[in-house]
């Protein structure tokens, strides 16, 4: 595998308080090698006790995942920003697949196809399918799947809304697709960690999130049609 594309690369991890899972990615994502820029964009100061490759940048924001973010995508020096959160996990054929992407020098953003993680029900089969029917069909991909974009475009939409205080990705979405900017899903799958259905139940939280996506989704298309 070649790693030439990926110092056209920055990726940007938001980090929580108290928040641990990045320090594992940190580890995942040594194989783009020493060119690509990783940002990790924390709100809260660097812990001394804390050892960062050479490539990796931490930085203190406002709390806030809007927030966190675009401060993190203000420091990207890549053409791409590729955005992920924190307890992601991959497999080689999402480097693969984002280096393809990368030398496409498409003008969009694309997401990654999700699945889960075995750390919760085994029904959480069932939701990263209709999650990724509701990503290919409806254009409504969410931020666990990793939102890669030209750097040009989201800077042209003035990124996340920071006034959102949930649902800044799809927010972020609803804009672009006003814009007639593609949206394009990529082949590989990432995994997300399904503890939240282990701990809150699945039924309650698979009725949760898709109650969650229509108002979200709607709040976003009142916002767009208020700014104008």
């Amino acid at each position: 595998m070649s790693t030439a594309n990926f110092d056209k690369l920055s990726i940007v991890i938001p980090v929580g308080p108290d928040d641990n899972a990045w320090q594992h990615l940190l580890k995942e994502l040594a194989v783009f090698g020493k060119g690509v820029q990783i940002i990790l964009s924390a709100c809260q100061t660097q812990s001394s006790e804390i050892n960062l490759p050479d490539n990796a940048l931490w930085i203190q924001s406002e709390q806030g995942r809007a927030r966190q973010l675009n401060a993190g995508a203000k420091q990207a020096a890549g053409d791409f920003i590729w955005f992920l959160h924190a307890d992601t996990r991959f497999s080689l054929a999402v480097i693969d697949t984002i280096q393809s992407y990368i030398k496409s020098g498409e003008q969009g953003m694309a997401y990654f196809r999700l699945k889960f993680a075995e750390d919760g029900p085994k029904q959480t089969r069932l939701n990263a399918w209709a999650a990724n029917i509701r990503s290919r069909y409806f254009g409504l991909p969410f931020g666990d799947q990793g939102f890669i974009i030209n750097k040009s475009v989201f800077e042209r939409i003035n990124g996340f809304d920071e006034t959102v205080l949930v649902g800044e990705d799809l927010d972020f979405v609803v804009r672009l697709k006003a814009l007639d900017i593609p949206l394009n899903e990529l082949s590989a799958e990432l995994i997300t960690s399904a503890r939240r259905y282990q701990q809150h139940g699945w039924l309650f939280t698979s009725i949760r999130h898709i109650w969650l996506t229509w108002l979200l989704t709607r709040q976003a298309k009142r916002r767009l049609v208020f700014n104008g």
